[in-house]
């Protein structure tokens, strides 16, 4: 079985189809991945599968059903952000959701079937979605 990217499994499972080619382009060319990851975090909400969302808003890491979310999924994830410090980092998720909390730039965490968006932090807020493969939450 190939191995695949932290770019290639989040754009191939969370990311419409009809978007892939360029996204995964732009994260997958080291002189257009910041650029690409800025990007996708300014319209997350219009690149996302819509069929992957189980929770969003910008309360994401305050709502009661999250917080149990990361209490039971454990492993390490994945990080992809146009901030040098976390980008490519692998946290366990609690300890990855804390850092996207902490940082103010965008933040994609990468999980075993799940993963959590951090949009860039803006004054109307900042978009944050609970995204998981399978279709039954």
């Amino acid at each position: 079985m190939m191995e695949h990217s932290p770019e290639e499994r989040f754009v191939s499972s969370y990311i419409r189809k009809s978007r892939w080619e360029r996204l995964l382009y732009e994260l997958t060319t080291p002189k257009k991945r910041y650029r690409g990851l800025s990007r996708f975090c300014h319209r997350s909400g219009d690149l996302i599968d819509p069929a992957k969302i189980r929770l969003q808003g910008d309360d994401l890491d305050r709502q009661p059903a999250f917080e149990r979310f990361i209490r039971t999924h454990s492993g390490l994830c994945d990080i992809l952000s146009p901030d040098g410090a976390l980008d490519g980092l692998r946290l366990p998720l609690s300890d990855a959701v804390e850092a996207a909390i902490a940082c103010f730039d965008a933040v994609v965490i990468l999980g075993d079937g799940c993963a959590v968006v951090f949009g860039e932090v803006e004054r109307q807020g900042r978009e944050k979605f609970l995204l998981t493969e399978q279709s039954d939450g």
